[in-house]
């Protein structure tokens, strides 16, 4: 009796539906439809992997490597005997016992090395798809016609297992080529942070080095270190990333000599600057100086967010309330410099937005002074002051803001106040300098526009004639140019007076310990093209306290935007200390709260202030036309 069998149909080996036999023991269907099959299931595993291309190189890899079974990459035994019993945790531990001992034996015998496979590097996945057909069909017919276990010697000698364990076998090459390595993704992770650690020894040397320690109190200045030390432990390859654009690191002089931190994107761009993209990047991964997270800010362009700006420029200039007239009457001057300008109509003082000095800030100018009271600190004082074009513009002829109106205003010009600012503030510095060094004779002064200039030293004495002679207006807005000039005039004077202060080739400057802090009173108002690239700077620098004066027009939202990124500037960092200072002021005010604030111990109060030998005399102001 002819046997009759046992199933009408058979199991597809990638979908397990059922395909019914021909009665006539043809196998085209079902080859056609296991064909299907693959075709679909590697289109899958394509889209799974986000990018066909890399697909098919993986699998062109695979399909022209000369071993075609599952063996293990040491020793060659076949992971699909049947030992292993299809068990996949037997495999791995096979495998990792095989690498183990290799490791052992490469320690031991340095000379010995594994053998070298090479991999081709061209293949079109379509002749894999082939193959793959016709062994999953060649399998499929062995399977009808014989034991589900049995084995066979074919071809160039592969052993032909079950169906099971073929499946396995090909699936486990697919992922493996789409992959990559079979490393776990713990020892990929590991292997990453691994190079990463290498990366930071080439770049900053070994653990102790004096860039290690530069590096380290830029990451507590910027109140990085746990962000830096997360993606280190979490995200190894965002680390090495962000270590190699330098984003670990204070900014390097070649950055600072070629502007590149400074060059502008191209319109449209979300940032403008790419020292604005990193500043950003620190301000919302690092935390505020009280320990606490902030809501994420954005950067706003002025095309792009105009109105923006505008809007809260005017918001700000809401804010303004006039002066205490009780303290207005004790300290105006007849010799406060809009009362004596002929072209000023209005000899009343303008409204003013308060100024609000941080708590943060408060608890740093209280440990510094400390610090100076116990003879563990010292401080030194420097001027810096913004001469560009900007400053000496003539608010009668009308200044043109962002929103394309032209505003006129009553007042003095930004650089005429701060030529008397900087007068009253002298008979205060100086003296207190003279306390520490008896033979100083003057403050010294870095101005800046295009370029920074140490001016030398100026005083009471002689200082108008100085002023005419030393002070060069005109110009560009460079305030890292100026910024730079204050730093190796710093660092110089104190390196070659008291051995403080060490250069960095890459770095330039760094403070060593027990060296002076530096308590820097700036003059600007507000038009730099890198200012974010200073505020970055101001950002890592533990060695300079620095007090702000923002100079500008009255009822002008442009004005008050630029005093908006300055109180952020003071809010996140507690070394900055910010003061605005626009229209017709009453210039002893401002004097005392500007040095309150460079000077934590001993700061002038109102009976020093008020001197009448401090005081300054009513002069007519030349023509705008000479400045």
């Amino acid at each position: 009796m002819n046997s009759q069998p046992q199933m009408e149909e058979d199991e597809c080996p990638v979908c397990k539906v059922g395909i019914p036999l021909s009665k006539d023991g043809s196998t085209t269907a079902k080859e056609s439809h296991i064909a299907s099959c693959f075709e679909s299931r590697i289109t899958n595993l394509g889209h799974h992997a986000h990018d066909e291309r890399i697909y098919a190189k993986k699998a062109a890899e695979l399909e022209q490597s000369q071993n075609e079974e599952d063996e293990c990459p040491v020793c060659h035994v076949s992971l699909l005997s049947k030992e292993f019993d299809s068990n996949d945790t037997a495999r791995q531990a096979h495998v990792a016992s095989c690498f183990q001992k290799l490791d052992s034996s490469a320690r031991s015998q340095p000379q010995y090395a594994p053998p070298a496979y090479e991999r081709p590097k061209n293949l079109r996945s379509g002749k894999l798809i082939k193959d793959m057909k016709e062994s999953k069909s060649f399998a499929s017919s062995s399977k009808s016609n014989g034991d589900d276990k049995s084995e066979a010697s074919v071809g160039n000698g592969l052993s032909l297992q079950s169906q099971e364990d073929q499946e396995v076998s090909t699936l486990r090459k697919w992922f493996s080529a789409l992959g990559g390595d079979s490393k776990t993704p713990m020892e990929k992770k590991q292997q990453i942070m691994a190079k990463a650690d290498s990366l930071m020894s080439d770049r900053w040397g070994p653990p102790g080095s004096q860039r290690r320690e530069m590096v380290a109190r830029y990451w507590t200045a910027t109140r990085m270190f746990h962000h830096w030390m997360f993606l280190h432990g979490q995200h190894p390859r965002q680390f090495r990333k962000y270590l190699e654009k330098g984003y670990m690191e204070p900014i390097t002089t070649a950055m600072v000599r070629t502007r590149e931190l400074a060059y502008l994107y191209p319109e449209g761009s979300y940032y403008e600057t790419p020292a604005e993209k990193r500043l950003y990047y620190l301000l919302n991964n690092g935390v505020m100086p009280d320990g606490s997270r902030h809501a994420a800010i954005r950067p706003l362009n002025i095309t792009r967010d105009r109105y923006t700006i505008i809007r809260r420029g005017n918001q700000r200039n809401a804010r303004q309330i006039p002066l205490d007239p009780k303290e207005l009457a004790k300290y105006m001057s007849p010799g406060d410099v809009f009362q004596s300008d002929k072209q000023i109509k209005s000899h009343s003082y303008s409204q003013q937005v308060p100024n609000t000095v941080y708590d943060t800030r408060k608890k740093a100018l209280h440990e510094f002074a400390e610090g100076i009271l116990d003879g563990t600190d010292h401080l030194e004082t420097m001027l810096l002051i913004d001469v560009s074009g900007s400053m000496t513009w003539n608010p009668h002829s009308g200044i043109p803001g962002p929103d394309g109106i032209t505003r006129y205003h009553d007042q003095p010009s930004n650089i005429r106040l701060v030529e008397h600012l900087v007068r009253r503030v002298m008979n205060h510095m100086l003296p207190r300098a003279q306390k520490e060094h008896p033979g100083q004779r003057g403050i010294d002064v870095v101005t800046f526009s295009g370029y920074g200039t140490y001016i030398g030293q100026l005083s009471t004495t002689n200082f108008k004639r100085d002023w005419q002679s030393k002070v060069r207006l005109g110009g560009g807005t460079q305030v890292m140019q100026g910024w730079q000039k204050v730093k190796a005039t710093y660092f110089e004077h104190q390196n070659r007076e008291y051995g403080h202060g060490r250069f960095d080739t890459d770095f330039g400057w760094q403070p060593t310990p027990g060296m002076p802090k530096l308590s820097l009173l700036v003059f600007l108002d507000g038009e730099a093209i890198d200012m974010d690239e200073f505020e970055l700077e101001l950002l890592g620098e533990t060695w300079a306290y620095v007090t702000i004066a923002l100079v500008g027009m009255e009822n002008c939202p442009h004005h008050h935007s630029h005093a908006i990124e300055l109180e952020r500037v003071a809010r996140f960092n507690p070394h900055v200390g910010f003061f605005d200072v626009h229209g017709r002021v009453c210039e002893r005010i401002i004097v005392q709260d500007l040095l309150g604030s460079v000077y934590p111990v001993d700061p002038p109060v109102y009976e020093e202030i008020c001197k009448p030998e401090y005081d300054l005399k009513p002069d007519e102001l030349p023509a705008y036309s000479g400045y």
